[in-house]
């Protein structure tokens, strides 16, 4: 009995450790800004040229990271999340929008498919610079 206790004990505990594992798998983002390319064709560029400033595991220090990103000549802002759900997502797109008006935010999420991350994330940019970069729809020199 000892032995077959022992054996299901180990099982759960690798499937934990595999589970917990796929929380802090490694996302491809130089993949995910090529496939949506046809939404945003200035971000992978961006993303190749460091000027986008990625923070992972970050939840509660939003607006700090904000106020740095307004001041450091980043195109964009990527919070990287382990495990939240599109209902906390929003709530911190709102914090982030009401204290900073001049900022967008975007969440992202796993379960809404379609172009979404393969993690929760919240993408945060500058208003203008987001409206100039849509007007000219395509990076020069890409």
């Amino acid at each position: 009995m000892k032995n077959a206790n022992g054996k299901e004990q180990r099982n759960k505990e690798e499937e934990r450790q595999e589970e917990k594992e796929q929380r802090h798998k490694e996302v491809d983002w130089t993949g995910y800004f090529q496939s949506i390319r046809p939404m945003c064709p200035w971000s992978l560029k961006a993303w190749m040229e460091n000027k986008i400033l990625h923070i992972q595991h970050t939840q509660g220090c939003e607006l700090t990271w904000c106020a740095c990103f307004r001041a450091s000549g980043h195109e964009a802002l990527l919070f990287e999340y382990e495990d939240l759900s599109v209902d906390q997502l929003l709530v911190i797109v709102d914090k982030i929008e009401a204290k900073y008006p001049d900022l967008v935010a975007f969440y992202s999420h796993p379960i809404e498919e379609d172009n979404n991350t393969e993690v929760p994330c919240v993408i945060v940019q500058d208003k203008q610079t987001l409206t100039d970069l849509r007007k000219k729809i395509g990076f020069e020199n890409e």
